[in-house]
């Protein structure tokens, strides 16, 4: 196998840092190198300001062009978190899981290394959970369930990046390290099919890519009942603090039995290797949560988390909207009051995500219809136009029956909102360069092509009057298509047809006519300006040229 035959799939990335030992300031987290090379307990202040995240905004952006400020609304999906006391909590949560995950793992211990190899493939190859040396956990991790759209992703990962991803360790009060490489946190999705061996394929590969290993290569044509045993062995080789499965509904896919055997197996991780697990997922992943995995969480102390949809009342629902109302590049602002707020929720349901995406397309809707400022009526009126996808979502949340709200995984589909600004923009660049290009040329284009096929008319001897009709016509008829139609041959046979209709002049009165038509005074101003068309000259600058336009400094004594 080579490198191009390892597929490609999405984890969450963190950082890599080498170990700098703190004091953990309480004694059973001491003298434990993997503990002692965390950051410090926060607290709620800390936790807040550290995941707390503005985007980049200036009243004065208000005056920029509407191209522009199209971009600068984007910046709020990109960069707008307000951090909620659901946050702190399990922020809490998750330092107390992974902390309390180490207390048994210290890789000092003596043949740490060798037993967690050995214990881990063995315990589990045996189906013996019990008794493992190396730690006796107290924290086997939670659920974290909740409705699409409410954060649970976004927040945990936002969470998790407040810790190093990858911790290096040389030495440690002068040893060398048996495990050099620490693991604090993988977060990964449960695959789309509920596939034990995608899973453990997909966990080797991510430990191969952080710390270099090469796992994914060595063990890719096994089976899944040979590859949890080697999952649980590179998990206690190289420390891992917590493993984060999303999308765990995901297992109702499973076919067989094999949404029991994942689960049992994240209950070995726990028994064998101390290892937290925390699974997030939609309400639908609630049957998938049996109840062996609920016992083996029964004593964690932790607790899961549900996370429901804002109620209108709520302080916090009124908060974030609170934080979100101050990015506005409309023309004028609109201040937040009680009727944004209901229709606000009445819209999004209280989900925070379809909140903020519902802000973003008013927004966006405004600046592209030149309405100056966002108002009730144009929120309801993006919802009704621009949420279609998720409306039978919103109804059933609306309903409050709790069979209707567990349906809801199934029906929200995220609010596409790449396609409606590419459309918005499309438009835009479309209306901006026909303006810089009627600027540019200082005259309407069909103006333009009228002028100039008349002039190619005059000078192959038609006479002006026909050669002004002919040029008319032909423009009219192929203005979608300027540039694809030979204007001249087709304005050629119309003038001609024209000619043809006419009464028969005099030789005299023809040379009278092509003597007007086409000028021949070195002088005349028309003779300077076809010359120089034919030189690519500006009119301007063909005038300039000859002298009938002056420098102005020439005036100036």
């Amino acid at each position: 196998m080579n490198d191009f035959d390892v597929p490609l799939f999405h984890f969450s990335r963190g950082e890599f840092v080498e170990a700098d030992y703190q004091d953990p300031l309480l004694e059973d987290y001491r003298n434990n190198p993997l503990l002692e090379a965390l950051p410090p307990i926060w607290d709620d202040r800390t936790v807040v300001n550290k995941l707390a995240s503005k985007p980049i905004f200036n009243a004065s952006e208000r005056e920029l062009p509407v191209h522009l400020r199209l971009h600068c609304v984007q910046r709020i999906s990109r960069d707008f978190f307000r951090p909620l006391s659901r946050h702190l909590e399990l922020q809490q949560s998750i330092s107390r899981l992974i902390r309390d995950g180490y207390v048994g793992r210290n890789p000092l211990t003596p043949n740490y290394a060798f037993r967690a190899r050995r214990d881990a493939y063995e315990l589990i190859m045996k189906g013996n959970t019990s008794g493992y040396p190396v730690n006796t956990p107290t924290s086997a991790g939670f659920a974290l369930v909740g409705i699409s759209g409410i954060g649970k992703s976004s927040s945990l990962l936002r969470i998790l990046q407040m810790y190093p991803q990858v911790i290096l360790h040389r030495k440690y009060q002068g040893q060398d390290m048996p495990a050099p490489y620490q693991i604090v946190w993988l977060k990964m999705d449960c695959p789309h099919d509920g596939s034990i061996r995608g899973l453990c394929l997909n966990f080797l590969l991510a430990v191969d890519s952080l710390v270099g290993t090469k796992y994914y290569k060595k063990n890719a044509t096994k089976n899944p009942e040979e590859l949890l045993p080697l999952m649980a062995q590179a998990a206690a080789v190289h420390c891992l603090g917590v493993l984060v499965i999303d999308e765990i509904q995901n297992l109702q896919e499973a076919k067989d039995d094999r949404a029991a055997q994942m689960l049992n197996f994240f209950v070995q991780l726990v028994n064998t290797i101390g290892l937290p697990v925390i699974l997030v997922g939609t309400y639908k992943a609630l049957p998938a949560l049996n109840a062996e995995f609920r016992n083996a969480r029964r004593n964690s102390g932790q607790g899961d988390a549900t996370w429901h949809h804002f109620k209108n009342d709520d302080e916090e629902w009124e908060w974030l909207l609170q934080g979100l109302w101050k990015y506005q590049w409309t023309d004028q602002k609109s201040e937040l009051n009680q009727d944004f707020i209901d229709v606000m929720h009445a819209e999004s349901q209280g989900i925070s995500d379809i909140a903020i995406k519902l802000f973003m397309l008013t927004q966006w809707r405004a600046l592209d219809k030149g309405i100056p400022q966002i108002s009730t009526g144009l929120i309801r009126s993006v919802a009704k136009d621009r949420l279609t996808l998720i409306r039978p979502a919103l109804e059933a949340l609306r309903s409050g029956k709790k069979k209707e709200i567990q349906k809801f995984a199934d029906i929200y589909d995220s609010v596409s909102i790449d396609d409606y600004i590419d459309r918005i923009e499309a438009e835009q660049r479309q209306a901006e360069r026909l303006e810089i290009i009627k600027n540019e040329l200082g005259y309407d284009l069909v103006e333009q092509a009228e002028n100039e096929v008349c002039g190619w008319l005059v000078e192959a001897g038609i006479d002006r009057a026909t050669a002004e009709q002919a040029a008319k016509e032909v423009v009219k008829s192929h203005l979608q298509e300027l540039d694809a139609v030979d204007l001249h041959k087709e304005a050629l046979k119309i003038a001609l047809k024209r000619r043809s209709n006419k009464t028969t002049k005099t030789p005299q009165q023809r040379s009278n006519s092509n003597s007007k038509a086409l000028p021949t005074a070195p002088d005349d101003l028309r003779v300077i300006v076809a010359q120089g068309r034919k030189r690519k000259m500006s009119a301007y600058q063909a005038m300039k040229t000859v002298g009938y336009i002056k420098d102005p400094l020439e005036f100036i004594v």
